[in-house]
């Protein structure tokens, strides 16, 4: 081989070197690129998550509320009314003030149905049909078993709103009340 064609070969690897290295280096540069993008695409799909399950607790926390609370006022009517016609009065105002609590509760349970996970409509569902059982015996007058249906819901009362609890991860306290827990 002569010095031209040693000269030649050289120029044309340092030529082919030259734009190799370019390209590596560009190649190089895009894997980086799309390594950054792929965290940062990765770093918003578990900020949105989270912010989704932020709403989502937020949007769950709202209907427990206000499930507790339906819930509550309606025994709590429930309870006032069977005192009133266990002691013989018929009083109007304590019947419209069942009439109403019930009617805000079958809202509430609606919602509730289509909202919150199975555990807590079983807990719920169990005693809202129970004061719709128990409803029913005081509008009719049928007395009989009602305190004891009564004391049975206050129980499933703590019972739903410690489920509740418990699914917002607010709460380490048993399901069902500890013997002389909140006891009157």
């Amino acid at each position: 081989m002569d010095a031209s064609t040693s000269a030649l070969i050289v120029a044309v690897a340092g030529v082919v070197g030259t734009l190799a290295s370019g390209l590596l280096a560009h190649r190089g540069a895009l894997r980086a690129v799309s390594v950054q993008l792929t965290h940062a695409e990765r770093q918003w799909r578990r900020e949105h998550e989270a912010q989704d399950r932020r709403e989502e607790m937020a949007a769950r926390r709202a209907v427990y509320i206000a499930l507790n609370q339906s819930l509550r006022q309606y025994h709590a009517a429930v309870y006032r009314d069977h005192q009133a016609r266990a002691a013989g009065r018929v009083e109007p105002e304590l019947t419209e003030r069942r009439a109403a609590d019930r009617r805000a509760m079958r809202e509430v349970y609606a919602e509730a149905q289509m909202t919150v996970p199975d555990e807590v409509m079983e807990a719920a569902g169990r005693l809202f049909h129970l004061l719709e059982r128990t409803n029913r015996s005081v509008e009719s007058g049928d007395l009989d078993g009602v305190p004891e249906r009564l004391a049975r819901g206050s129980e499933w009362l703590y019972e739903v709103r410690q489920v509740m609890r418990r699914d917002l991860g607010i709460s380490d306290l048993p399901v069902r009340r500890p013997q002389g827990y909140g006891d009157v």
